[in-house]
This record gives structure tokens, sequence and C-alpha cells, in this order.
């Protein structure tokens, strides 16, 4: 049997585009791997804000106490919003938007207070507000659309207030915006590489799990053709030996009782050689079908165990229930009214013999020894006129 192909992915998946029956998966992706990294970013911006009052001190001193108290206040509010997101909510959107919102709060803050500065140092401080637009673009995972429109407005906040504190000059603009853009939108393409790329992962995941559930299923399926008659699809002798073993151990571990029975159709070699082999073969699939609608729901396996000759493992608690089952058989079958005109008796129409066996009966020490005597027991049943069940020393009719 040659490997099963797997679809190759779509141009879809190699663009990482997520279908739309796809997209609460995606989340439940985003969250269950990426929750963590979105948590720990945003302690980590709060972290760089803070840090800022040190530069604060140093550049815009007449500013330090208000920075002092700005960044406190902020940084508590931030604190509370992080606890309520990551606590409370089961949105990726929120989670992946909360630091960048920050970083809006946190770029307009910072600017009014070099507004109010009158530190000669204002102007180059301005370069350190790049931080924001990096923050911001480099701590998303999930929506790009979010991410953009938040990069906008922190660039025109920052530029806006580039401009006021420069007084409406446009040389100081031109060069401020020449040193800005580039760092806004290569970070700008790092967020859409980043969330791309956890597309992409997600899509891979949900290909590989697709083809680990084709190959389980595949190979279900190759354990059932291999426990499976082929003709009658009843389980064949290899399934048939697996499962007594099974049986065996559990009722040498746990004292489950269960019980053997053989079935061989009767006169099968006449009927095969004067109806045909194709009618033989229809002949055997029916004898199967109705051991198995005979036995269904009653905690019975049907194996093939060759040629015209049937196992069944069942559950039984003792002798007499196990006597009652394989008569019940037995007329099923007859029931069939299979014509068989070429058999030595007098009947015409097909019959089953069946010879049976408690797995707990003495001197069984494995479970051969039980297949043997329920073969044994077939043999005596054939014997002594066929069509009837041997259980134990007593025969019936």
């Amino acid at each position: 049997m040659t490997a099963p192909e797997f679809p190759r992915p779509t141009p879809q998946q190699h663009r990482g585009r997520i279908a739309p029956r796809q997209h609460d998966a995606y989340k439940a992706y985003v969250i269950q791997h990426y929750r963590r990294f979105l948590l720990a970013i945003n302690f980590i911006a709060m972290a760089a804000y803070d840090s800022y009052v040190l530069a604060d001190a140093l550049l815009i001193p007449d500013m330090a106490r208000e920075s002092l108290f700005l960044r406190t206040g902020l940084s508590l509010l931030g604190l509370i919003n992080i606890f309520l997101v990551f606590r409370f909510s089961r949105s990726v959107l929120v989670m992946d938007m909360l630091m960048p919102v920050h970083d809006i709060i946190s770029t307009i803050a910072w600017f009014e207070l070099l507004k109010r500065s009158a530190s000669p140092d204002v102007p180059f401080f301005l370069y350190a507000s790049v931080v924001f637009i990096l923050l911001g673009n480099l701590g998303v995972r999930y929506s790009f659309k979010g991410i953009a429109v938040v990069s906008a407005i922190i660039s025109a906040i920052i530029l806006y207030n580039v401009w006021l504190i420069h007084d409406g000059a446009a040389k100081p603009l031109l060069i401020f915006t020449l040193v800005y853009l580039p760092i806004a939108l290569f970070s700008l393409f790092i967020s859409w590489t980043n969330i791309k790329g956890v597309r992409q992962a997600f899509l891979a995941d949900v290909e590989e799990r697709r083809q680990r559930s084709e190959l389980a299923s595949l190979n279900l399926r190759l354990q059932e053709l291999a426990a499976t008659d082929g003709l009658t699809g009843v389980g064949n002798r290899r399934a048939l030996d697996l499962q007594l073993n099974e049986c065996w151990h559990g009722m040498r571990a746990h004292g489950r009782p269960f019980a053997l029975l053989m079935a061989d159709i009767d006169y099968f070699k006449p009927y095969n050689d004067h109806y045909g082999h194709q009618a033989g073969d229809r002949c055997l699939c029916q004898v199967a079908e109705s051991l198995v609608s005979t036995l269904r729901g009653g905690g019975a396996n049907v194996y093939r165990y060759g040629g015209e000759e049937f196992a069944i493992l069942l559950e039984a608690g003792n002798a007499e229930d196990l006597r009652c089952v394989a008569e019940r058989l037995r007329e099923q079958v007859a029931s069939l009214g299979i014509e068989h005109c070429y058999r030595p008796d007098r009947l015409r129409h097909l019959t089953i013999s069946l010879g049976a066996a408690m797995a707990n009966e003495s001197a069984l020490g494995e479970p051969r020894e039980l297949l043997a005597r329920c073969d044994q027991r077939l043999y005596s049943a054939k014997q002594a006129g066929r069509n009837r069940v041997q259980l134990g020393g007593q025969e019936g009719v």
C-alpha cells in the first residue's frame, strides 16, 4: 500500500489568510500560545515608560515632579487594566490592543510634559518619542488592522506635537519626520511580519492536526481491515486470537466469565460443489449475518475461523445460558430456509452444528485448550447427526 497523499497548502495558507470558519479557532490559538507574551509586553512597556522618569529629571528637570506623579498614576491605572483584561476578558483583540492603547495615552501625557517645560533640551529630547511607536508596533500578535490604526494615531500625535513645540517651523518638523518615518514604517512592517507568522503557525498547526487525524483514521481502518474477514465482514482468525487472549487474561485477572462457540455449516462441501462457489460465498455471508443479528446487543463477537467454520466469543454466566444462546443460533440459521438438496440426510435446507464450552471449565489452562475443547465438541455434534449443539457431556437437538 502506498503512503497517503495529503493536500498541499492552499494559496490562502501561504499568504496566512484565515478562513471565516476558522476565526474562533484562530482566536483560541492566539490566546493559548501568545497570551503570556501579550501580558509580558504590557509590563515591559510599563517598565520602559516608568524608566523615562530618570530622563525627564535630567533633560526637563522643571517637569521632574510632574513626571513622577503622572507616570505613577498612569502605571497604577495600567496595572488595573492589565489585571482586569487578562483576568476576566476572553477577547484576544482586547488583549492585543491593550498595550498600544496605553501607548497612545502615554504619548499624549509625555508631550504635555514637554510642551510645559522651559528646558533647552526639549528639541533634542523629542527624538526619544520613537520609543512609543516601536513599543506599540512590536508588541502585537493578532490584529494588524488594529495596530495600523493605533500606529497612525500615535504618529499623528507625535508629529503634531513636534510641530507645536517648534512653533510651526517647517524645517525642524521635516528633519524629525525624516528620522521618524523610516522607524515607524519599519516597525510596522515587522509587526505585519510577526502577525503573518502567527497566522501561518496557526494554519500549519491546523494542517498538522488534520494530517494526524487522517493518519489515525487510516491506521484505524487498516487495523479494521487486518482484523476483518474480507468475504463475510465478521472478524477473522487473527482478530479471534487477539480477543480470545484478552478475554482469557480478563477472566484470570478479574474473574469475568466468558464462553466460546464453534459453529460449522453442515455438508457445506456438497453445497459448494453443486450450487457453485458464488452461491457458497452467498451462503457464508447469510450465515454470518444471521449469527451477528441473533447476537446483536448481547456482548458477543462473531469470527470466521476458516472455511465454513465460525467462532463466537460471548459473555455467559453459566452453561445453561450458553446452551440457550447456541440453540437460538442453530434455530436462526435453520429458519433462513437456504435450500440444500444435496445433503445425504433427509433435510433439504441448510443447518449448522455447534460445539461450546465455558472458559472456566476444569482442566483448561490456556486459550488454545478452550479452542480444542470446542472443536472436539463440534466434531461430536457432527458425528451425532449434525444440526445440533454439543455442550459438555450432553447433547441437544
